[in-house]
């Protein structure tokens, strides 16, 4: 790896590894201070809200974040949805979860390197190994008249220009979804939900286990349509400041037990505009190949019982979602929280 590339490469995978699908600053965490558009909608346009809910149900399962599963005499089991934030009001995790962690045998989360912090320096070489673009030249890409907000974007999120010059496109992109106060609550060691649900699963005595290693993730986000990671970078960096809005928005939308209503807030409701929209067509873009192999890697533990799988919600929600696949495994699922 290249030494100018090194610092930033461990930080994003750091960030990946935290946000996923995430040294210390002195500092404060800064707020991301946006707005949250849904909120907005429910306030001022009460019809457009009520059209916004019923899109959002009618996605399956859309509403919820801890689902009971259950089949024969087995101990029940759960899937619990969780949120690559470490803002202060996901703080602590809900009682009912933390009740699930504590009376389970094996808690399963996304990356091995979350549940095993040894694993983390591999998890960097990883970053680094598939980072690097080596022709360079990856902002020459983006349109000349975008180029410059691109840069300032990046260089808020770390990355130096003649850095980001020799990154792929599809890390770029990573970063610029990763919000800079989350990546600054990252250099502060603030821990996200998903590592909130392993420090209370070693509380608790229970073994933590994961279902995906760094290699795997980043193969997932190398494989991002080229254009589709281009206009990520583009149309974040045109949003600017009201990135931070998908920021606030998002969060609530969690908070309130409704992260799957993401789609229908932003292609629905159209709130934010177009460029928000790229945002969930890269989410989305991420789902697929993760959740069935999230599903397929959890199968055992969920036969033997006792087990929670502490996800992203939006890999729980929908038709390819893990509670529909587990549904179709012929397990009652029942959402209780």
């Amino acid at each position: 790896m290249i030494r100018a590339a090194s610092h930033p490469a461990k930080r994003i995978a750091a960030a990946l590894l935290a946000l996923a699908l995430s040294g210390g600053a002195a500092h404060a965490a800064p707020a991301c201070q946006g707005s949250d558009l849904v909120g907005a909608l429910r306030d001022e346009d009460p019809e457009a809200f009520a059209a916004f809910e019923a899109a959002g149900r009618r996605t399956p399962d859309a509403e919820g974040l801890l689902w009971r599963v259950e089949k024969g005499g087995a101990p029940p089991s759960f899937l619990f949805g969780t949120i690559h934030s470490s803002d202060d009001r996901l703080k602590p995790l809900p009682q009912p979860a933390l009740d699930a962690i504590a009376a389970a045998r094996l808690v399963l989360v996304e990356p091995r390197e979350i549940s095993d912090p040894q694993a983390g320096v591999a998890a960097q070489r990883a970053a680094g190994r598939r980072a690097l673009r080596p022709q360079g030249g990856a902002l020459f890409l983006v349109p000349e008249r975008d180029r410059r907000a691109v840069i300032n974007l990046l260089a808020a999120r770390g990355v130096p220009e003649l850095t980001a010059q020799k990154l792929e496109p599809w890390f770029l992109a990573m970063l610029a979804t990763a919000p800079s106060c989350e990546i600054a609550r990252i250099d502060r060691g603030e821990l996200n939900v998903d590592q909130l649900v392993v420090e209370a699963a070693r509380a608790a005595g229970v073994r933590v286990e994961g279902l995906e290693d760094a290699e795997e993730q980043f193969a997932t986000l190398a494989s991002v349509d080229p254009e589709l990671a281009l206009r990520v970078l583009i149309d974040t960096a045109r949003l600017g400041p009201l990135f931070a809005d998908y920021v606030e928005t998002t969060l609530n939308l969690y908070r309130d037990r409704r992260m799957s209503f993401l789609a229908a807030a932003l292609r629905d409701a159209k709130l934010g505009g177009e460029r928000m929209v790229t945002q969930i067509d890269y989410l989305e873009s991420l789902l697929p190949g993760r959740n069935a192999r999230m599903h397929e890697r959890s199968q055992a533990a969920l036969a033997e019982g006792g087990v929670v799988v502490a996800v992203g919600a939006l890999h729980l929600s929908g038709e390819d979602g893990l509670v529909e696949r587990v549904r179709r495994d012929g397990y009652r699922v029942t959402r209780v929280w």
